[in-house]
């Protein structure tokens, strides 16, 4: 894999263990059991990835992004990230476009992951580690409080 590609791999896997640690919080056992699958293929996926792993996080952002459209046509909620009412925005059909697309990339190339990254010499691993949190935070961001901005916006 190339070495650009490792750190956004790892933001791939990070996104979808923080999707899956608040939909743990949620009152609906379903949700709560997608939550659990979510942390397992995050962590597995930033820990000791495989291709078929890196496939199967593709497919689960390409899923979540047909589900995304779905959604969005019918302006309802998602509960992507724990419980909120806002409906879903063109940015969670994106977001999870890029992310499925990274995620197979990932497989095609052989994924790398935080093993690689702390494999780097000290200084490129803590600023790597850095851009590493900043992306995955930016992007729950995009998922979380795109979609307010928007209703906010077009509410005016």
């Amino acid at each position: 894999m190339s070495a650009a590609l490792a750190p956004l791999f790892v933001v791939a896997a990070l996104v979808l263990c923080v999707a899956g640690v608040m939909k743990l919080r949620s009152p609906t056992r379903r949700m709560r059991a997608l939550g659990v699958g979510e942390v397992a293929l995050g962590v597995a996926c930033a820990v000791h990835p495989t291709p078929p792993l890196a496939v199967a996080l593709a497919v689960v952002y390409t899923s979540f992004a047909a589900v995304a459209v779905v959604l969005m046509r019918r302006r309802a909620a998602c509960g992507c990230f724990g419980e909120n009412d806002f409906p879903v925005s063109l940015a969670h059909v994106i977001a999870s476009e890029l992310l499925g697309l990274l995620a197979l990339a990932a497989a095609l190339a052989g994924p790398r992951a935080l093993g690689w990254v702390l494999g780097q010499p000290a200084p490129t691993a803590v600023v790597l580690l850095i851009a590493i949190a900043g992306a995955a935070y930016a992007t729950v961001l995009i998922y979380t409080l795109a979609p307010r901005a928007f209703a906010a916006w077009s509410a005016e």
